[in-house]
C-alpha cells in the first residue's frame, strides 16, 4: 500500500461562531487570495482504551470528503509542526500496516479502535504571494465532534487554521504575519495541538515526554542524566517503526541508541537505586544482542565483500561473491525474523514501559541529588580512568586473540565514556563535548580493528572448511590482508588515542 509524508506547519485558532472572516488579502506576504472551497468531511479518529497515541500527541485518522481523503497519521516533530503520513482509504475498519508500524511502540500490544468522530463543515482559501506562488491555506471549520472516551458526549465548535504549503513549510515570519491579522480579528491561538484534542477535552492525557527539569550545575546529578536518558527513549521510540518498515541503516540506529541508553545507565548508576538499573541493563543488552545478530552480519557482508573486490580477479578462486551473497542472505533473514518477533513480544513492549516509568519516577540515591557538577564529574573521569586501565592492559598484552579481545574492551570503554560525557554536556559544556570526541574517535578506530577481528575468524571458518577447496587460497589470502589492516588500526589508536585517556572533567 502506497503511503507519502510531508512536514505540516500550521496554527490553530479558537473562534466565536458569529465572527465574520478577515481581509486575508491585506495580510504581509498575500497578494491574492484563492476562490473559497467548501466541502464537508467525517473523520474517525483511532488510539488505545488508554489513549496511548493521544499522550504523545500524535493523532491518528481516517477521513472522507474533501481532497485529501485517505489515512492520515500524524506524528509531532516540533512546536507548530508535524509529520504527516497518508495512506489510501482502504477498509474502514482496518488501520494500514505500514501506520501501525509507526506506532507498534507507542501502542505495545493494545489494540486500537474508534474514540472519536468528528463531522467538518469547512471553507478554505488559498492564499498566494505577489509573485502567484501558493503560500499558504486558511480554513474555516464548524465542527460536530461524537467522543466515545469515558461517558459519551456530542459537542460543537468552530476553528480557524492556517498551514504552509509544503514549498513554504519554513516560512514562520510569514505565519506569525496571518497569526497577528486573525488575532485582530478576534481569533484566539488555541492552545490546543489538534481537533482530537479539543474533543476530548478533560479526557485528554497529559504529554509524555514533557517538562523535564532543567539542568544547572547546582541541581540534582540526576536531572542531566535523565534529560539524556529522556532524548534517548524517545529517539527509540521513532527508530522502533523504521525498523519495522524495513530502513536502511536502522537496525544499526536502533541497537545504537539501546547501547547509548544502557551504557549511561551503568557509569551513573551511583544514581539510582541498584536493582532498577540492573533490571533495565540485563533486558537492553539482551535487546542489543538480538539487534546484534542482524547488524554484525550485515556489516561482516560488507567488509568481505568489499576484500573480495579489491583483490585480483585471478586469485579470486570459485564463485566466492555468490557464495558469501548466499550465505548472509540466509544469516540476515533468520536475525531479521528474530528481531521483529522481539519487537512484537510482551517482553519489550514491558521493557519501554519500565523505561519511560524509570525515567517518570526515578528511583534514587542520596547521591543522585547530589550536586551535578562535583557528582557528573567524579563519575565521567571514573570512566576515562577505566579507559586507562583497558589501554594498559591491551598494551601489555601478548600479540594474537588475547590483544586482540583486551583492544576490543579499551573500544567498549571509550564508548561508556563517549555516552557518560555526551550525558555532562548540560553541565559541564564544551569540555565534555571535546572529550565525548574524543572518546568516539577511539570508539571509531579501533571499531575497525574489532570488525578486522570478526571477518579474521569468519575467513578462518571458510578456509576451513571441507569443501572449501581451491578457495581456502584466496581466504587465505583474504585473512592476511584483514591482518594487516589490523596492525594498522592498532597503531592509528596509539598515535591518537592519548588524549581520550588524558582529558579530565573540573569538579
Amino acid at each position: 500500500m502506497a503511503t507519502s509524508s510531508n512536514v505540516e506547519a500550521e496554527r490553530k485558532f479558537d473562534v466565536e461562531a458569529s465572527t465574520p472572516i478577515p481581509t486575508l488579502h491585506s495580510i504581509d506576504g498575500i497578494g491574492r487570495v484563492g476562490e473559497p472551497a467548501s466541502h464537508s468531511l467525517e473523520a474517525i479518529y483511532f488510539d488505545t482504551r488508554q489513549l496511548a497515541l493521544a499522550a504523545r500527541g500524535i493523532t491518528l485518522r481516517r477521513r472522507t470528503g474533501g481532497p485529501d481523503a485517505g489515512w492520515h497519521l500524524k506524528l509531532p516533530l516540533s512546536p507548530g509542526k508535524r509529520t504527516e503520513i497518508q495512506a489510501p482509504l482502504g477498509s474502514a475498519d482496518t488501520v494500514p500496516v505500514e501506520l501501525m508500524d509507526r506506532v507498534l511502540a507507542y501502542t505495545r500490544g493494545h489494540a486500537v479502535a474508534a474514540i472519536a468522530t468528528l463531522r467538518t463543515e469547512r471553507t478554505s482559501y488559498a492564499l498566494y504571494s505577489s509573485s502567484g506562488e501558493r503560500v499558504a491555506d486558511f480554513v474555516d471549520d464548524h465542527v460536530r465532534a461524537h467522543v466515545a472516551v469515558d461517558e459519551p458526549k456530542e459537542l460543537q465548535w468552530r476553528e480557524w487554521e492556517v498551514e504552509l504549503s509544503a514549498q513554504n513549510g519554513d516560512d514562520d515570519a510569514l505565519l506569525d504575519s496571518v497569526a497577528g491579522q486573525l488575532s485582530k480579528a478576534g481569533a484566539t491561538p488555541s492552545e490546543r495541538t489538534s481537533k482530537l484534542a479539543t474533543a476530548l477535552g478533560e479526557s485528554m492525557p497529559a504529554l509524555k515526554g514533557q517538562g523535564s527539569e532543567e539542568a544547572s550545575e547546582k541541581g540534582s546529578a540526576a536531572v542531566p542524566v535523565l534529560n539524556y536518558l529522556n532524548t534517548q527513549v524517545a529517539d527509540l521510540l521513532l527508530q522502533d517503526a523504521h525498523v519495522r518498515l524495513g530502513r536502511d541503516d536502522s537496525v544499526h540506529q536502533m541497537r545504537s541508541l539501546i547501547r547509548r541508553i544502557r551504557s549511561v545507565l551503568h557509569s551513573y548508576r551511583k544514581l539510582f537505586k541498584p536493582v532498577a538499573v540492573r533490571d533495565l541493563e540485563s533486558e537492553l543488552k539482551s535487546l542489543a544482542k538480538t539487534l546484534g545478530r542482524y547488524r554484525d552480519t550485515e556489516v561482516l557482508h560488507h567488509r568481505l565483500r568489499n576484500d573480495l573486490d579489491e583483490l585480483p580477479g585471478k586469485l579470486v578462486l570459485g564463485p566466492l561473491h555468490d557464495q558469501l551473497d548466499q550465505r548472509m542472505a540466509v544469516r540476515t533473514d533468520a536475525a531479521m525474523s528474530a528481531i521483529k518477533n522481539r519487537l512484537n513480544s510482551p517482553r519489550y513492549f514491558r521493557l519501554l514501559d519500565e523505561l519511560e516509568a524509570f525515567i517518570g519516577t526515578p528511583p534514587l540515591t542520596p547521591t543522585g541529588t547530589s550536586g551535578a557538577r562535583k557528582t557528573t564529574a567524579k563519575l565521567v573521569n571514573k570512566a576515562a580512568k577505566r579507559l586507562g586501565k583497558r589501554h594498559d592492559a591491551a598494551v601489555g598484552a601478548a600479540v594474537g586473540p588475547q590483544r586482540d579481545t583486551a583492544f576490543h574492551e579499551v573500544r567498549k570503554s571509550a564508548k561508556k565514556l563517549r555516552f557518560a560525557a555526551a550525558a555532562a554536556e548540560g553541565i559541564h559544556g564544551k569540555r565534555a563535548a571535546k572529550l565525548g570526541d574524543a572518546a568516539h574517535k577511539v570508539q571509531s578506530i579501533l571499531g575497525e580493528h574489532q570488525d578486522s577481528v570478526m571477518a579474521r575468524a569468519e575467513l578462518l571458518k571458510l578456509g576451513s572448511a571441507t569443501d572449501a577447496g581451491n578457495s581456502a587460497f584466496t581466504y587465505g589470502v583474504l585473512h592476511a590482508m584483514e591482518r594487516s589492516a589490523a596492525d594498522a588500526s592498532e597503531q592509528e589508536y596509539l598515535q591518537n588515542g592519548t588524549k581520550a585517556r588524558k582529558l579530565r572533567l573540573k569538579k
